[in-house]
């Protein structure tokens, strides 16, 4: 029949790998997905930048400032083509009340570099009697009347689109789409642009936005040129193909440097949190898998990395790991040490068994017969307890954990301890002292039965060493600081002081001369101490003796304590 463990793998080798559910080309991006998102330093590193890109691409595509700067530009042009225009009706004026371009024409191109734009003359009649670009000084950014590039391929299209899209993305130029395209006027020839005719027909300023043949924006005002109650002609301000990109342009550049400073700065912080982070945790990981993988070598050669100054988590981190070490050492020990323990003392009673067992035969009496019978009963009774109080001992842990303490009155604890020993130290002729506090009952927060069994066993080994006629004394008090402590006082010899506390010991027995052997199992004690510490408290032994007595006097009993967080 097969086991369990061959089923199982059997399974897991019939089961498809994770990555076999993916199709091959989305096994490959999830791959490199997990390489690339795989380290913490690289995760910090995409965080930070990622929200620096947010930003960076929330603030391009908002147009608001692209428009803002437009609306003031043409805000200050219909300025200059107010004040241009007054200049001109009081200079520039006919006897017959006609526009005299002549005499504008010098007053414009003293005025026209002040205000840094192209200025234009046009009369009543709509033609264009002067303009700065002639004069010479200003070179011209359109072409006049040039044509529209000629139509590419489809594939080339695309790929001019998608260039100037990007281009207009990160520089700011272009993107005025849906606007008229802007054409020169011929010299002496009749303006057809509407703005320059609803300037002299409303007599007020009016503004047009075109682009040239390279998609540049173009910004044109114009006013009208008023003298008295008519107009005689209209002055033109324009921007040059560019002139508003360009200034688009440089914020955009400036914000790119800025991006990219932020940027280099939140790599550097990066590498910096990564290295005060990630290194710190992926060094205990390696620890931590050193230790998984040393096999059978003791735990104190792993060595995880002490971090407890940095005072974070990862501190808190690195002293957790140690201490769960530290304690997995010492319980993997302690399980060696009781293997060893219960070995060696059940070797005892089996080899005295195997004696017995081995010599009955040649027994000729009835008498020595029934002397290896009771040898043997012996035996097989101290086994019976070695095996039910080991049995208990290895399951205290497990079974503590589960148990949920609970406040218990001490007092009531005292008295049930108490009425279940009361043969054993009633057929010695002790008497039991109970003293607890007067002031109301003593309240201990714990799992009662595991202290009350904590309470029997200091009992029943003081009733064991406690002369006939003695008294035990029971006492319960707490301490200022909120510790309650517990103590059990017998009337015996006391303790040996160098064995206060090897008594403490698993299978330690030191009993009697009046009890017969192997009555013990010398778990008592122990099992006592573990479920005090399993509580957060503290159990010892000490020698009882008058105050003024010297320290090398003879003990007037013993005295057991436990030490308990209230």
């Amino acid at each position: 029949m097969a086991s369990a463990t061959d089923i199982a793998r059997s399974e897991e080798a019939a089961a498809p790998p994770p990555s076999a559910a993916l199709p091959r080309g989305g096994g490959r991006l999830w791959s490199l997905v997990r390489r690339l998102w795989g380290t913490l330093g690289r995760r910090i590193l995409f965080v930070n930048l990622l929200g620096l890109i947010a930003l960076m691409f929330g603030v391009m595509m908002v147009n608001q400032s692209r428009d803002e700067l437009v609306d003031m530009r043409v805000e200050g042009m219909k300025t200059a083509a107010r004040l241009l225009a007054a200049a001109v009706a009081q200079h520039a004026e006919t006897r017959d009340g006609r526009l005299d371009v002549e005499q504008a024409f010098p007053i414009v191109t003293a005025l026209a570099p002040p205000v840094e734009m192209r200025v234009q003359l046009y009369d009543r009649q709509g033609r264009l009697g002067a303009d700065t670009r002639d004069a010479g000084d200003v070179e011209a950014a359109v072409i006049l009347g040039a044509p529209l590039e000629a139509p590419a391929s489809q594939p080339v299209q695309t790929a001019r689109g998608l260039w100037r899209g990007i281009s207009a993305f990160v520089t700011g130029r272009s993107g005025h789409g849906g606007l008229d395209l802007y054409r020169e006027t011929r010299p002496a020839a009749i303006t057809s642009d509407q703005e320059i005719w609803d300037a002299m027909s409303l007599v007020q300023e009016t503004e047009a936005r075109r682009v040239n043949s390279r998609g540049e924006l173009i910004v044109s005002v114009a006013a009208p040129i008023r003298l008295a109650y008519s107009v005689i002609g209209t002055v033109v301000v324009s921007t040059d193909g560019g002139d508003i990109d360009d200034i688009l342009a440089e914020g955009r550049g400036s914000l790119w440097r800025m991006f990219l400073v932020a940027a280099a700065v939140s790599a550097a912080l990066s590498a910096l949190l990564a290295a005060t982070i990630a290194k710190p945790i992926e060094k205990l990981a390696e620890a931590a898998e050193a230790g998984a993988e040393a096999g059978s070598s003791p735990l104190t050669a792993v060595r995880i990395p002490d971090y407890s100054r940095r005072g974070d988590e990862i501190g808190h981190l690195s002293v957790a790991l140690r201490a769960m070490t530290g304690a997995l050492g010492r319980r993997m020990n302690a399980v060696e040490s009781f293997a060893a323990d219960v070995a060696h003392e059940i070797k005892n009673p089996l080899t005295s068994l195997r004696s017995a067992v081995e010599t009955m035969p040649s027994a000729r009496t009835e008498a020595q017969r029934e002397r290896l019978l009771e040898v043997i009963r012996s035996d097989v009774g101290r086994l019976d307890r070695l095996v039910t109080d080991i049995s208990n001992a290895s399951r205290l842990d497990a079974e503590l954990q589960r148990e949920e303490q609970a406040p218990f009155d001490v007092g009531a604890l005292f008295d049930a301890v108490i009425d279940v020993t009361r043969p054993n130290w009633e057929a010695r002729g002790l008497r039991v002292v109970r003293r607890l506090p007067e002031n109301g009952p003593l309240i201990l927060r714990g799992v009662e039965g595991r202290l009350g069994q904590v309470l029997r066993n200091l009992v029943d080994n003081a009733v064991s060493f406690s002369p006939e006629g003695g008294a035990l004394i029971l006492r319960g008090w707490r301490e200022p600081g909120g510790e309650v402590r517990i103590s059990v006082e017998d009337q015996g010899p006391g303790v040996p002081e160098e064995n206060l506390e090897s008594v403490f010991q698993r299978f330690y027995s030191e009993r009697p001369a009046t009890e017969d052997f192997g009555q013990h199992s010398g778990l008592g004690l122990a099992i006592s101490r573990q479920i005090v510490e399993a509580h957060g408290g503290r159990i010892w032994a000490e020698n009882v003796r008058p105050p003024d007595a010297p320290p090398d006097s003879p003990p007037q009993g013993a005295r057991f304590q436990a030490a308990l967080p209230g």
